[in-house]
This record gives C-alpha cells, structure tokens and sequence, in this order.
C-alpha cells in the first residue's frame, strides 16, 4: 500500500485525531520515543517487518490503523513508498486478511 495514503482524510490513526498528533504523542513519552528511535534504526535497513492492520468500519468504509501506529509514523517520517499491511472488517477482527485491499474505499 502507498505511504502517501496514511493520510487525515484516507487512512486515519485509530487512537488519535491525526497523524501530526500521534507523531507528538509518541515523542513526548519515553517508551514510544524507543520504539521509534528503534524503527528509525532498523526499517532503512531491513524495512518494515510486521504489516500494519488495517481496518474497515463496516457501517461506513472508514478505515484506520488499528496495530502498527509506531511504524506507520516513521513510514511517514521516512517517506517510505510503500508499507506492508493485513486487513479486517470492523468489527470483525479475527478474519484478517492477506487478499487484496479494497483499494476503491481510499479513492
């Protein structure tokens, strides 16, 4: 999937209201400045090992990161072209899927 879609208007940030917002978030408290100093090390090198989980509110089609806030925030950070990800339709997590996004959802 395209970094450029992780985005306020396409691919929103489960637990916060932007990206700009969890990038602040994760900074600001020790344990998450780790974990990004970590990714920061590590994904120009190895790239992203662990797909972000994606999912999609069945009601509306609108879709978020639900695990992989860390990582899709340095993905952005270093503007990575692409990121790796599963999918499930909210609410219904435990039917992750590997199969194509549905890609008309973000147009």
């Amino acid at each position: 999937m395209r970094t450029s879609y992780l985005n306020d208007r396409q691919i929103h940030p489960a637990e916060f209201a932007t990206w700009a917002g969890a990038r602040r978030y994760h900074e600001r408290h020790r344990r998450d400045r780790n974990v990004l100093d970590q990714l920061r090390a590590s994904i120009p090198q190895d790239g992203i090992q662990e797909p972000l989980l994606l999912g999609v509110r069945e009601r509306d089609g609108f879709v978020f990161v639900y695990e992989g806030h860390h990582r899709a925030v340095i993905a952005l950070e270093l503007r990575l072209p692409y990121f790796p990800l599963q999918w499930f339709i909210d609410p219904n997590i435990r039917s992750v899927q590997n199969q194509p996004f549905p890609q008309h959802l973000l147009d």
